[in-house]
Protein backbone atom coordinates (compact mmCIF):
# COMPACT_ATOMS: atom_id res chain seq x y z
CA UNK A 1 0.00 0.00 0.00
CA UNK A 2 1.42 3.36 -1.04
CA UNK A 3 0.90 6.66 0.71
CA UNK A 4 0.70 8.48 -2.62
CA UNK A 5 -1.24 8.12 -5.84
CA UNK A 6 0.25 7.66 -9.29
CA UNK A 7 -0.37 11.34 -10.11
CA UNK A 8 1.32 12.42 -6.88
CA UNK A 9 4.32 10.19 -7.63
CA UNK A 10 4.65 11.63 -11.15
CA UNK A 11 4.32 15.19 -9.85
CA UNK A 12 6.97 14.49 -7.21
CA UNK A 13 9.26 13.11 -9.92
CA UNK A 14 8.75 16.21 -12.08
CA UNK A 15 9.37 18.49 -9.10
CA UNK A 16 12.60 16.67 -8.24
CA UNK A 17 13.82 17.03 -11.83
CA UNK A 18 12.89 20.70 -11.92
CA UNK A 19 14.52 21.53 -8.56
CA UNK A 20 17.67 19.49 -9.17
CA UNK A 21 19.82 21.35 -11.63
CA UNK A 22 22.03 18.33 -12.32
CA UNK A 23 21.69 14.57 -12.50
CA UNK A 24 23.92 11.58 -13.12
CA UNK A 25 23.75 10.11 -16.63
CA UNK A 26 24.91 6.49 -16.37
CA UNK A 27 25.95 4.28 -19.28
CA UNK A 28 27.57 0.89 -19.76
CA UNK A 29 31.04 0.73 -21.25
CA UNK A 30 32.20 -1.82 -23.83
CA UNK A 31 33.74 -4.04 -21.12
CA UNK A 32 30.64 -3.92 -18.93
CA UNK A 33 31.98 -1.19 -16.65
CA UNK A 34 29.55 1.52 -15.56
CA UNK A 35 30.27 5.19 -16.33
CA UNK A 36 28.46 7.96 -14.46
CA UNK A 37 28.81 11.64 -15.20
CA UNK A 38 27.12 14.75 -13.88
CA UNK A 39 24.96 16.42 -16.54
CA UNK A 40 22.48 19.28 -16.77
CA UNK A 41 19.23 18.19 -18.40
CA UNK A 42 16.57 20.48 -19.75
CA UNK A 43 13.20 20.56 -18.02
CA UNK A 44 11.42 17.24 -18.65
CA UNK A 45 8.78 16.84 -21.30
CA UNK A 46 5.31 15.75 -20.10
CA UNK A 47 6.22 12.08 -20.64
CA UNK A 48 9.43 12.66 -18.57
CA UNK A 49 11.73 12.53 -21.60
CA UNK A 50 14.95 14.39 -20.77
CA UNK A 51 17.26 16.13 -23.22
CA UNK A 52 21.03 16.53 -22.83
CA UNK A 53 23.62 18.30 -24.96
CA UNK A 54 26.81 16.39 -25.85
CA UNK A 55 29.70 16.05 -28.23
CA UNK A 56 29.28 13.27 -30.80
CA UNK A 57 32.86 12.25 -29.98
CA UNK A 58 32.26 11.91 -26.23
CA UNK A 59 32.44 8.59 -24.42
CA UNK A 60 28.78 8.90 -23.42
CA UNK A 61 27.66 9.37 -27.04
CA UNK A 62 29.68 6.36 -28.17
CA UNK A 63 28.27 4.26 -25.33
CA UNK A 64 24.67 5.32 -26.09
CA UNK A 65 25.23 4.41 -29.76
CA UNK A 66 26.46 0.95 -28.71
CA UNK A 67 23.93 0.32 -25.91
CA UNK A 68 20.86 2.51 -25.56
CA UNK A 69 20.01 1.28 -22.04
CA UNK A 70 20.78 4.16 -19.69
CA UNK A 71 20.09 5.13 -16.09
CA UNK A 72 19.58 8.71 -14.93
CA UNK A 73 19.79 9.40 -11.19
CA UNK A 74 18.81 12.59 -9.42
CA UNK A 75 18.91 13.73 -5.80
CA UNK A 76 16.62 16.41 -4.45
CA UNK A 77 18.91 19.27 -3.37
CA UNK A 78 17.03 20.15 -0.17
CA UNK A 79 15.17 17.04 0.95
CA UNK A 80 17.66 14.28 0.19
CA UNK A 81 15.12 12.25 -1.74
CA UNK A 82 16.24 10.52 -4.89
CA UNK A 83 14.98 9.02 -8.11
CA UNK A 84 16.59 6.51 -10.40
CA UNK A 85 15.16 6.31 -13.90
CA UNK A 86 15.97 3.44 -16.23
CA UNK A 87 15.21 3.68 -19.93
CA UNK A 88 16.44 4.18 -23.47
CA UNK A 89 18.58 6.96 -24.87
CA UNK A 90 19.12 7.96 -28.48
CA UNK A 91 21.39 10.39 -30.27
CA UNK A 92 19.57 13.23 -32.04
CA UNK A 93 21.08 15.47 -34.71
CA UNK A 94 17.91 17.28 -35.84
CA UNK A 95 18.86 20.98 -36.33
CA UNK A 96 15.57 22.33 -34.92
CA UNK A 97 15.89 20.23 -31.77
CA UNK A 98 19.52 21.30 -31.37
CA UNK A 99 18.47 24.96 -31.52
CA UNK A 100 15.61 24.27 -29.09
CA UNK A 101 17.92 22.57 -26.58
CA UNK A 102 20.84 24.97 -26.54
CA UNK A 103 22.34 27.03 -23.71
CA UNK A 104 23.94 30.34 -24.73
CA UNK A 105 26.92 29.87 -22.41
CA UNK A 106 27.88 26.68 -24.28
CA UNK A 107 29.55 28.71 -27.03
CA UNK A 108 32.82 28.26 -25.08
CA UNK A 109 32.48 24.48 -25.49
CA UNK A 110 30.82 24.47 -28.93
CA UNK A 111 32.09 27.65 -30.72
CA UNK A 112 29.90 26.99 -33.76
CA UNK A 113 26.72 27.07 -31.68
CA UNK A 114 23.90 24.56 -32.07
CA UNK A 115 24.47 24.27 -35.83
CA UNK A 116 27.98 22.84 -35.47
CA UNK A 117 28.47 19.15 -36.14
CA UNK A 118 30.35 19.07 -32.82
CA UNK A 119 27.04 19.34 -30.92
CA UNK A 120 24.34 16.69 -30.69
CA UNK A 121 21.53 15.85 -28.32
CA UNK A 122 20.77 12.80 -26.28
CA UNK A 123 17.07 12.12 -25.71
CA UNK A 124 16.41 9.88 -22.71
CA UNK A 125 12.97 8.30 -22.23
CA UNK A 126 12.49 6.47 -18.94
CA UNK A 127 10.56 3.20 -18.78
CA UNK A 128 10.96 2.52 -15.05
CA UNK A 129 11.40 4.79 -12.04
CA UNK A 130 12.43 4.19 -8.43
CA UNK A 131 11.47 7.15 -6.25
CA UNK A 132 12.11 7.95 -2.60
CA UNK A 133 11.06 11.35 -1.29
CA UNK A 134 10.16 11.54 2.41
CA UNK A 135 8.49 15.00 2.43
CA UNK A 136 5.96 13.77 -0.15
CA UNK A 137 5.75 10.33 1.49
CA UNK A 138 7.08 8.64 -1.62
CA UNK A 139 7.73 5.28 -0.04
CA UNK A 140 5.48 2.30 0.64
CA UNK A 141 3.79 1.75 3.99
CA UNK A 142 4.82 1.16 6.63
CA UNK A 143 7.23 4.09 6.58
CA UNK A 144 10.30 2.32 5.29
CA UNK A 145 13.30 2.31 3.06
CA UNK A 146 11.80 0.84 -0.09
CA UNK A 147 11.22 3.22 -2.98
CA UNK A 148 8.01 3.77 -4.88
CA UNK A 149 8.23 2.13 -8.29
CA UNK A 150 6.69 3.31 -11.54
CA UNK A 151 6.77 1.66 -14.93
CA UNK A 152 5.69 2.78 -18.36
CA UNK A 153 3.15 0.57 -20.07
CA UNK A 154 2.66 1.89 -23.59
CA UNK A 155 2.33 5.64 -23.16
CA UNK A 156 1.02 5.50 -19.60
CA UNK A 157 2.65 5.10 -16.21
CA UNK A 158 1.53 2.70 -13.51
CA UNK A 159 2.65 1.95 -9.97
CA UNK A 160 4.76 -1.17 -9.42
CA UNK A 161 2.89 -2.97 -6.66
CA UNK A 162 5.42 -5.77 -6.19
CA UNK A 163 8.47 -4.25 -4.49
CA UNK A 164 10.61 -7.24 -5.48
CA UNK A 165 10.40 -5.99 -9.10
CA UNK A 166 12.39 -2.86 -8.30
Amino acid sequence: MFRMTLDEALNTMKLMLKESEYCFFITAGPGGEVHARLMQPYEPEPDLTLWFGASPHSRKAKEVAANSKVTVAVMHPRHGGYASMMGEAKLVTDPEKRRQYWRAHWTDIYPGGPETDQYILIAFTPSKIELMHFPDEAQPQPYGLKPVGLERVGKRWKMIEDGSRL
